[in-house]
């Protein structure tokens, strides 16, 4: 082999689905994650396990190595968004937000957050009337708000309260849908 040729790629290790993503990442599950060692572990093991490396090999390889390239990549998307890092970790925790089951799923919101919610709704309604401005005040005001409780959840989830981290996460979904409205309106506004 010369030097100008590359050397066949190692053999990928069985896929295991069960690995979670820092795992996957060779990383210590963490709330706050180092951007730098994320970056260099994905793209680490990215290369290793690209389909690209495996373009000769047989089949069952190249499937196996989409299987990893895949996982490395939702891995990836996940740990670096911190709001999808805290819900997967709440996961981890054993509550899945993205489930109603009454023991493990998301917890169900208080009647005053729902009652707050639908007061929320007629504000949004009062400032589609007001015009784009009060529009974006709102969205501002909202974005604010959700980043703060975004914080408390992290902060509720390097303190070990897995439980109190999932409701300010559900509080979370409900005001990116409401934020979601906002910006439908500011559309249909301008």
């Amino acid at each position: 082999m010369t030097s100008s040729e590359a050397s066949p790629p190692a053999p990928l290790e069985r896929f295991d689905p069960s690995r979670n993503h820092f795992e996957r990442l060779g990383l210590a599950p963490a709330v706050a994650l180092d951007r730098e060692a994320l970056e260099s572990a994905y793209l680490e093991r990215s290369r290793r396990v690209h389909p690209d490396r495996f373009v000769t090999a047989d089949a069952a390889t190249q499937r196996l190595a989409m299987e990893h390239a895949a996982a490395v990549n939702e891995a990836y998307q996940v740990l670096r968004s911190p709001l999808r890092r805290a819900e997967y970790l709440v996961k981890l925790g054993g509550i899945d937000l993205d489930s109603s089951d009454a023991g493990t799923g998301a917890p169900k919101p208080t009647q005053a957050f729902l009652i707050e919610m639908i007061e929320r709704r007629e504000g949004l309604e009062a400032a589609t009337e007001a015009g784009l401005e009060a529009l974006e005040d709102l969205a501002d005001e909202l974005a604010d708000e959700r980043e703060a409780i975004v914080d408390a959840a992290v902060k509720a989830l390097e303190s070990g309260e897995v439980a109190k981290a999932a409701e300010a996460l559900v509080h979370a979904r409900y005001l990116a849908r409401l934020a979601d409205e906002i910006e439908n309106a500011k559309e249909s506004a301008a």
